[in-house]
């Protein structure tokens, strides 16, 4: 049956951190997740089971037989360091109507994906702290543990005069006591987006940000735990920003963002991508590299000013980029890769590296403008309906509580009931729109015509994918497990997954509302996804 409203049934499993697993590595480059070529997959599948392991499956692009992918992918979780906790960022000023049903419904499904509370992006706008009252009143009223934190939006918030910064005490002090506010180590969790330019009436923002919003509130009593997103270099943190942050949010870390199609060389390039530039991108998706050099600096900074390594580093994931605006709003038009299975790659590397990462914001929950959004479609979107509307993602939903259980715990969930996510955009990325007034985004010649599925397996099953009745293709997997798999998109067709067991087909997925085509009015590149789960 199609996903309606998400609850998934996993019973948790422990895997070992120490386990003897055999690697494989890319001479060119190694990355935290890796490819397995030219082996026997079932060998291989068979020895993580046996030795308790959990392998993620991957077909390849040529239609060849599936690899496994098993260094840094879901094989095994590191155990130990800090509790972890999963925010998701929530953009208030997408919130306009929101009453506290609505907050209540969104905390709720939330919950069904792992999510242990929101980052609430406060803007400039003034009814925006009326809509954070309600998401702090409606979390009480659930009694439940839900956790809410202010992220300031310092992009768009004034930050140059102590009566700026006043203004931001006043919110953290608010809801300092209140029983849903999230703390870390008995302080006040805060963060931002930007920032690094804030001085408030300061020589340097360092200065400003410590003398105008840390040091008074902990004199006041109410100490703050600062974990901004802030763009600057690794250097600066561990250096200038030592004694300022108590820790750093890596917000492009969610995304490729280094991929451009200038950086590939194949600016208006129409056709289908080299080997070469399809190896860079199936290395850079999902990595590690965005995060490991501010992980260091993060440390760093922890031994020069307290002596331990006590600060946060707090790691960013998304599902998709993509926005359109043109020089007439926003004058935003650009994507960022997210093809090669992005979401949960990335969550797959996170979880290999949790030993290292304490926290992970998914970005975002909503914001509808950059096509980033696991939550419901709410109505006050951000003049993004062109590109939105009909373009569901809650699909998410579940399959971001299978990563971010194993995140938090340490522990995969033991799948108990087979289920796959489907996504692709609804165009080729040849095509020419025919009443698009903005053109095409930066970097469209680095997607792929392909359907994308991510299928979480009870057992041993034949997964078959198409796009129409006669392109088809059909890989054994020989244990549970997740699995990750794509074809080729077909011009008119569709999107269908089955998945067979002992000669029965358990699992059958074909959504209803899409089709791929070559001839779009205006240029979409978001992805329409959607979800089953076996009866």
């Amino acid at each position: 049956m199609l996903f309606t409203r998400f609850a998934l049934a996993f019973t948790a499993i422990s895997v070992a951190s120490a386990l003897p697993i055999r690697t494989f590595r890319q001479t060119r480059h190694i990355q935290p997740h890796q490819r397995a070529d030219a082996i026997n997959v079932n060998d291989v599948l068979d020895e993580l089971s046996n030795n308790g392991t959990v392998p993620v499956i991957i077909s390849p692009d040529d239609g060849g037989a599936p690899k496994v992918v098993i260094g840094g992918n879901a094989t095994e979780v590191p155990q130990g360091g800090s509790e972890k906790i999963v925010l998701a960022h929530f953009m208030i000023g997408n919130a306009f109507s929101y009453t506290k049903d609505l907050w209540k419904k969104d905390i709720q499904m939330a919950q069904d994906a792992g999510v242990d509370g929101f980052a609430l992006n406060l803007g400039s706008d003034d009814w925006q702290p009326a809509r954070m009252d309600d998401a702090y009143s409606a979390a009480r009223e659930l009694n439940s543990d839900f956790k809410l934190c202010i992220s300031f939006d310092m992009a768009v918030l004034p930050g140059n005069s102590a009566s700026d910064a006043a203004a931001l005490k006043q919110y953290i002090t608010k809801y300092a006591k209140h029983p849903n506010q999230l703390l870390v180590d008995g302080k006040v969790f805060a963060s931002t987006f930007s920032g690094e330019k804030s001085n408030f009436g300061h020589p340097t923002p360092q200065d400003g940000w410590n003398a105008e919003f840390k040091q008074p509130l902990e004199q006041a009593g109410t100490p703050v735990h600062f974990v901004p997103a802030l763009f600057v270099a690794p250097e600066a943190i561990s250096g200038d920003w030592s004694n300022t942050v108590d820790g750093l949010l890596t917000w492009n870390s969610a995304w490729p963002i280094d991929l451009t199609s200038q950086s590939q060389n194949v600016a208006g390039v129409v056709g289908a991508l080299a080997a070469p530039v399809l190896d860079q991108v199936k290395e850079a998706v999902g990595s590690m590299d965005a995060d490991t050099q501010f992980i260091g600096a993060v440390k760093n900074a922890a031994s020069a000013a307290t002596g331990s390594d006590t600060r946060t580093y707090m790691a960013g994931v998304s599902p998709f980029f993509f926005t359109h605006y043109g020089p007439d709003t926003f004058n935003k038009n650009w994507l960022y890769v997210s093809d090669d299975h992005l979401y949960t790659s990335r969550w797959s590397t996170l979880i290999a590296n949790r030993d290292k990462v304490d926290m992970v914001e998914i970005i975002t929950w909503n914001d509808y403008g950059e096509s980033s959004y696991i939550g419901d479609i709410g109505k006050d979107q951000p003049k993004s309906n062109a590109w939105v509307d009909g373009f569901d993602h809650t699909a998410l939903i579940p399959l971001t509580k299978y990563y971010t259980t194993a995140f938090k715990t340490g522990q995969f969930p033991t799948i108990e009931k087979d289920s796959v996510v489907l996504s692709a955009r609804p165009h080729t990325k040849a095509a020419q729109a025919t009443a698009d007034g903005v053109g095409k985004p930066l970097n469209w010649e680095l997607v792929q015509d392909r359907l994308w599925a991510d299928f979480l397996l009870s057992g041993p099953a034949t997964v078959t994918l198409a796009t129409t009745d006669g392109n088809s293709q059909s890989w054994d997997v020989a244990a549970a497990g997740p699995g990750r798999f794509s074809i080729p998109l077909t011009v008119g067709g569709f999107m269908s997954a089955t998945v067979e067991r002992d000669g029965k087909t358990v699992l059958t997925c074909k959504p209803e509302g899409y089709t791929f085509t070559d001839k779009p009015e205006t240029y979409n590149f978001n992805s329409f996804v959607a979800g089953c789960v076996a009866e």
